[in-house]
Parts: C-alpha cells; sequence; structure tokens
C-alpha cells in the first residue's frame, strides 16, 4: 500500500493539511515542523517535493556546495574537508561558484537543489531569509556562519580577533587597522567586535586560556583601533585599500583574510616601507600562500578543512534522517600562527 500525506502526519504528529502546507508552501511552515515532516517521510518512504526538489525524493548521492568565490583559499580548504566527508560516505560534492553575488546565490541554490540530496551552503551573499526558506525543504548546513533555526559550523572569529590583537600589544602596538571584508559579512563583524572588545572591556573573560594580566589590560585598554572597508576581500583589494591607509598609517593591521593581507605587504613593499619594521600585519584563514609570501604571514588559523567536513557530516547525518537539527551553531576554535610579519616576540 501506498505511503500518504495521512500516514506522514501520523509519525510527525501534525495534521494532514500541515503536511501538505510543508510540500506546497514550505515558507508557511517552521523549520524545525518541516524537519520533522521531512524525517518522517523519509521513515516512511514517501516521495514528494519538499521545496524545489524536481518532484523526487530519490537519493541522488550528491552533496551541493554553495561558495562565494572558488579562487579563495579558504574555500578551497573548505571544499577539501566537505568533499573528505562525502568520499567517506561514498557520496559526491557538486561545487558552485557565486563569484560574491547575492543574485547568483539564489539562482546557484535553485538551480543545483533538484540533483542534490542536501546544500552546503558558503556564501555571505546569500540572504538569511533565503537560506531558512530553501531549509524548509531539503536538507541544509550553513559554513561559517549562523542562521536562526538552520544547522551551521563556523570558526569563533571573535575569538580570533581576541588572540590577534593580545599578540600586537605584546609587540608595543598603540594603533591598529582593521582592514574590514564583506559588508554584512558575519565572519567580518565578528572580527571587528573582537577587536572593539579587545581594547573597550580587556578585563573581559577571554576563555580558552586568553585571559590577559593586568598589565596586558592596561595596555590593550589604551590601544586605538580604526576600521577601513575594502573593496574587494582578494588580493588587488588589499593593494588598493594600502593607499588609504598610508595616508594615516597605524602601528599594525588586521586583514579580514590572508589575501588582503599579502595585497596589503605588496602596496608597503612598492611604497618602501617595511614589513614589520613599518607595520606589522595579520591575516585570517591560514592559507598555503602565507608561508610562501614574503615576509611570511602571521596569520589567524580556522581549522577550515574541519568546517568543511562537520559541515558534510552534519548534512549527511541529517539526510539519512540519523541527526536532529543542531540548536545552536557548532563553533570549532583557532589559534594564532606568528610568522615573519609580525617580528620576534616583545614584550
Amino acid at each position: 500500500m501506498d505511503v500518504t500525506i495521512y500516514d506522514v502526519a501520523e509519525r510527525a504528529g501534525v495534521a494532514a493539511s500541515t503536511v501538505s502546507r510543508a510540500f506546497s508552501r514550505p515558507d508557511r511552515v517552521s523549520f524545525k515542523t518541516a524537519e520533522k515532516i521531512r524525517r518522517a517521510a523519509v521513515e516512511l518512504g514517501y516521495h514528494q517535493d519538499l521545496e524545489v526538489r524536481a518532484g523526487t525524493n530519490r537519493k541522488t548521492g550528491i552533496l551541493g556546495l554553495i561558495v562565494a568565490d572558488i579562487a579563495n583559499p579558504f574555500f578551497l580548504e573548505l571544499a577539501r574537508g566537505a568533499g573528505h566527508a562525502a568520499a567517506t560516505h561514498k557520496m559526491l560534492v557538486s561545487t558552485v561558484n557565486t563569484n560574491e553575488s547575492h543574485v547568483r546565490g539564489r539562482s546557484a541554490i535553485t538551480a543545483l537543489a533538484p540533483f542534490v540530496d542536501g546544500l552546503l551552503l558558503a556564501s555571505t551573499r546569500v540572504a538569511a531569509a533565503d537560506i531558512q526558506k530553501i531549509a524548509r525543504g531539503i536538507p541544509t548546513v550553513v559554513c561559517n556562519r549562523p542562521v536562526q533555526g538552520v544547522p551551521s559550523v563556523l570558526v569563533d572569529n571573535h575569538d580570533g580577533a581576541l588572540k590577534a590583537m593580545l599578540h600586537l600589544q605584546a609587540h608595543g602596538c598603540r594603533t591598529v587597522t582593521y582592514l574590514a571584508g564583506p559588508e554584512g559579512a558575519w565572519a567580518d563583524s565578528m572580527r571587528w567586535r573582537g577587536i572593539i572588545d579587545s581594547v573597550n572591556a580587556p578585563d573581559r573573560d577571554y576563555g580558552r586560556g586568553l585571559q590577559p594580566t593586568k598589565d596586558q589590560t592596561a595596555k590593550l585598554a589604551k590601544i586605538q583601533v580604526r576600521q577601513l572597508r575594502m573593496d574587494a576581500p582578494t588580493v588587488t583589494g588589499g593593494r588598493r585599500i594600502f593607499e588609504v591607509w598610508k595616508d594615516n598609517p597605524t602601528d599594525a593591521v588586521i586583514c579580514y583574510n590572508d589575501l588582503t593581507a599579502i595585497g596589503f605587504m605588496q602596496g608597503a613593499k612598492a611604497h618602501g616601507m617595511r614589513v614589520p619594521g613599518d607595520v606589522k600585519v595579520i591575516g585570517f584563514d591560514n592559507t598555503e600562500m602565507t608561508v610562501v609570501s614574503s615576509p611570511t604571514l602571521t596569520t589567524v588559523a580556522g581549522p577550515l578543512r574541519t568546517v568543511g567536513r562537520v559541515a558534510a557530516a552534519n548534512l549527511i547525518a541529517l539526510i539519512e534522517g540519523m541527526n536532529v537539527p543542531m540548536s545552536k551553531p557548532r563553533r570549532l576554535p583557532t589559534r594564532l600562527i606568528v610568522r615573519e610579519s609580525t617580528g620576534p616576540t616583545g614584550n
């Protein structure tokens, strides 16, 4: 006997009309209810379109990965981690690049969703409301940003910024510029908040063994910080923002990512400035280029491959109905990798 929506409704503990609405108008039900119905449908073998899935619940063995910029080493590392997790389950990952475009992000999801079993979203350009809507109809996990009601795995960027500031304080820096990334990006806002908190509330409980001494607290409180926003989170964007920064230089810069840090250092070299002698530079992400740049780059390392691997593993568990969606984001710790761009440790 074929499974009906009434069977799904009974298993999920909801009305049949709610099941019907979840299939036809997923934006009209909550993520929690939609996930409950989806799990019941999978358990009973009920086949129905939940959102944009081309009218079939048949497994494809493919995970969809939406990234903001595949040329950015950050997303390459994340994709490698996702691919490893998928391979252990004999699945594949199909990656779509949005080129930092909100419009392309939405169209990529619509185009890819019918052909995959679930989605990994690693693009800052996809609106939270769009992510919440798509997650009601297809298993979805977000990478490196929190979205209310949707499972996510992210790097503790706030923690990383605090570590960077403590390092610069130890080198005697009194003025620091944060070279900001895409406006509205969660990672960008958390890094800036970490920098602000380090000077406005230096005696807070940092956690993870980061609690500064009274002397460090006093010195952190005296550091002046400012923000300059780049037009692109790329090497070229880093070179361009140097031209702005040099008119009012600071002791150090913390960059949105390694790409922009390297571009900034290129601009400094072309202008006759020495790194770290004239300005100390810290990046974010610990991508492979940090060890081949000159000087080598001090950077805040997030476990990018682990983010991709954990996110994909959680997505596969959702697809197989083995996992209840995480109520809170999974936060992974950072570590500061000290190299030549900040010089030898000071007092």
